[in-house]
């Protein structure tokens, strides 16, 4: 009786937000379900593979169906935290709706966030969605050493600042870098486990081992790394755990499951394709931190966790290794599954968690996946689909749920084959990079602000009604004419949009792929430098240079070539005048040669980026395209074309900076490296040829074949007119956005509705 006292008076203490909360409606919300073991509040625990959560009578095992939640706007930073509970709210109501019952977040967030969870959780008609709370620790650390004494104290109270602020206790003055304010909302009975730390990276782990070879284990009343096997790099993470469930159980006699967090790189297990020809382990298999080294104290009711950064395209290794190929799922075979197996075979009993899985629908991928299942360059229907594929097998393998990865595009990411481009560093959120695989892993798209065609496209030529400059034989003058020339710009791309009289062609108003091609020269704004001519007979000289080639010979083919001397896939960043036309594709390095000790070769892979895809990219359009690039417009003669800023080497469009730098690059420049300069405005040289000699095909080398002009504009006489004005964009700076639900919402909430919590 007495212990049961007890129990009431904590509930009710633990809970008084939620009674206050609810008096402006006069409903009492139903009270959080806790259990007391042995004096200590629990409303999550876990088991040895598995959580459970009390459902006030019993406990129950939970599978983990989650989302994580990053919080950076565009025109914000990560640190920058939203104080907008009604966006909360919707985010909250959205991925209850996706049929998830976990939310994930990686540091403390603004005390806004916890109010509307508060709420949410308090609604009786809300299946109750539950917090995975991560404690980040700062990215810089002195040395790379975890241990040191001010970077792991400022840890310590890091910690106690956020298990107050869950337990709706504290009131955090203002400071950098860092969310504060008073933390009223009580939503530690929500809390499904505290994670510590992040991914770490090889060089931090190796810091901190030799630079504390005395710690080889930990004792902890909670968390135990096992004597004289953990690692000091392990030791500190058992410690920062043990002081978390210390902390919380000795202010508010409550506890939850507490975990790591960390990634295939720092595996137990040895992946031989990621060694180096001379026997020694490559970067991604050099360190470790072992799971089987950690186990709950004596004191620990509620449990211990682990939690992974699983993907299936990175590190190379999750691509390369043959035992890996082995495995299977329905769709055949599936290396995804068989990584997940192998951990799981060595993983102790304690639940694994796949923390962080997903899908990114880029433009462009920075990794291939010999499944499909590339850093990037994919649809929102396959983000969908493979997305599920990846939960399916996550189950299979006994996994204890996953948490896709992640609710919204984020503007402030990068990826290491984008982030030397976005240029100046400082300005990046300020622009979306369509091609950044990191920036667009979000089920909800992030992205510009839908503008009227009247906003957004300015009719940069309207061509004169006179006659076609050499319209095949047989055909109407009016052939292959240009009619107009529309510009636009937002956000994410550069708009053009031509207009081609069909001449009534085939007997169709739409554009007649099989007698012509396209082909517009871009200038981005370096004048003196660039190819000034284009690879079509019959046409006049430029009179500026060009550094880019648009060519579409057909739905199927389209490319946006460049010239050798400003291709950034191989490092050069300086447009040299030339006067041919000369023009090559951007074909970028994606995953690496690799050579393994045994002779076995992996090559070297590439994307190919000047490759133009076809397809409607209006998202209310129902054939939508999330990764196109081009479409007709019915029968109108109208071409409609998006081009991402950093194809076209923009560095920042929302001041209007190009990359110019004259270096001697053998690599990928750091960030913030390339010189920088502002674009003088675009020319758009657009012309139209003939298929008329090239026995009826419609694939076509524009640089080989060189075909026959037919139209050219701007255009005066027999010249290129050039004393046509520049396009020149207007800059911004407050980015103008709207969030969407991607298709691949509707796919993920069908298969999470089937998943037995």
């Amino acid at each position: 009786m007495i212990k049961l006292k007890r129990f009431l008076i904590l509930v009710i203490v633990a809970n008084l937000s939620f009674f206050a909360a609810s008096c402006a409606t006069g409903e009492d919300p139903p009270a959080p379900a806790l259990d007391e073991i042995n004096g200590t509040l629990l409303a999550a625990r876990t088991g040895e593979r598995y959580f459970e959560v009390f459902d006030g009578t019993q406990w129950t095992d939970l599978t983990v169906k989650g989302v994580n939640v990053g919080t950076s706007l565009p025109g914000r930073w990560y640190t920058e935290f939203p104080a907008d509970i009604q966006l909360y709210r919707s985010w909250l109501n959205d991925i209850a709706a996706m049929n998830a019952n976990t939310v994930r977040i990686y540091t403390l967030l603004d005390p806004s966030f916890y109010r509307a969870l508060s709420e949410h959780n308090s609604d009786p008609d809300n299946e109750t969605l539950w917090l995975i709370q991560e404690i980040w620790p700062h990215d810089e650390v002195p040395e790379l050493n975890l241990y040191d004494q001010d970077y792991r104290d400022n840890y310590l109270e890091e910690i106690e600042r956020v298990i107050d602020a869950l337990h709706g206790s504290a009131d955090i003055p203002s400071r950098p870098y860092r969310a504060y304010g008073n933390y009223s909302a009580d939503v530690s009975p929500y809390v499904l486990g505290i994670l510590i730390g992040r991914e770490l990276e090889p060089d931090e782990v190796a810091a901190t081992d030799k630079a504390n070879p005395e710690l080889d284990g930990y004792s902890g009343k909670f968390v135990r790394a096992a004597a004289g096997q953990a690692s000091p790099t392990e030791v500190w993470l058992a410690e920062m755990s043990d002081h978390t469930l210390q902390y919380s159980q000795s202010i508010y006699s409550h506890q939850y499951p507490v975990g790591f967090v960390s990634w295939p790189t720092l595996d137990p297990l040895t992946h031989f394709t990621e060694w180096e020809e001379d026997g020694t382990p490559g970067y991604n298999d050099r360190e470790e931190v072992n799971p089987n080294v950690f186990s709950a104290g004596p004191e620990n009711e509620a449990g211990f966790f682990g939690a992974y950064h699983i993907y299936p395209n990175y590190p190379d290794f999750m691509n390369n290794e043959p035992a890996f190929a082995e495995h299977e799922d329905d769709q055949g075979v599936f290396r995804y599954k068989g990584y997940l197996n192998q951990f799981m075979a060595i993983h102790p009993p304690y639940p694994a968690l796949v923390a962080e899985f997903g899908i990114s629908t880029s433009l462009n991928t920075s990794h291939i996946n010999p499944e499909g299942l590339n850093h990037g360059g994919l649809t929102e229907q396959d983000q969908g689909e493979m997305t599920v594929r990846m939960m399916r097998s996550i189950l299979d393998e006994g996994y204890a749920g996953g948490i896709i990865f992640e609710w919204t595009d984020e503007w402030a990411k990068k990826t290491w084959n984008t982030e030397p481009f976005m240029i100046p560093w400082e300005r990046q959120v300020f622009w979306q990079n369509a091609m950044c695989p990191e920036q667009n892993y979000g089920l909800v798209a992030v992205e510009p602000e839908v503008r009227s065609e009247e906003e957004l496209y300015q009719t940069w030529l309207e061509a004169s009604a006179t006659e076609a400059f050499n319209p095949p034989d047989n055909r109407p003058e009016s052939f292959g004419k240009i009619k107009a020339i529309e510009v636009g710009a937002d956000e994410a791309f550069l708009y053009l949009t031509l207009t081609i009289d069909p001449g009534n062609s085939s007997g169709s108003s739409g554009i007649p792929w099989d007698e012509l091609g396209i082909a517009v020269g871009i200038d981005v704004g370096i004048r003196d430098a660039g190819s000034f001519a284009m690879p079509l007979h019959g046409l006049p000289d430029l009179p500026t240079g060009t550094e880019f080639l648009l060519h579409v010979s057909s739905p199927e083919q389209a490319e946006l070539l460049v010239v050798p001397s400003y291709n950034r896939a191989s490092f050069n960043f300086k447009p040299e005048p030339a006067p041919e036309a000369n023009y090559e594709r951007i074909e970028a390095l994606v995953n690496r040669e690799r050579i393994t000790p045994d002779g076995r070769v992996f090559p070297a892979l590439y994307s190919d980026e000047s490759e133009l895809k076809y397809g409607n990219f209006i998202p209310s359009h129902p054939d939508y395209d999330s990764t196109s690039h081009f479409f007709t417009e019915g029968d109108s003669g109208r071409i409609i074309f998006r081009l991402p800023w950093m194809l076209l080497n923009v560095s920042d469009p929302s001041a209007g900076s190009i990359i110019i730098d004259a270096g001697d690059y053998s690599e990928l420049p750091a960030r913030d490296e390339l010189a920088y300069g502002n674009t003088k405005g675009l020319f758009l040289y657009s012309a139209t040829y003939s298929k008329a000699a090239l026995n009826g095909e419609q694939a076509v080398d524009i640089m080989s074949a060189k075909p026959e002009a037919i139209d050219f504009e701007p255009r005066r006489g027999n010249s290129f007119n050039e004393e046509t004005e520049p396009y020149l964009w207007n800059g911004w700076e407050e980015p103008r956005y709207r969030f969407r639900l991607k298709e691949s919402f509707e796919h993920i909430a069908g298969y999470f509705e089937t998943i037995d919590n």
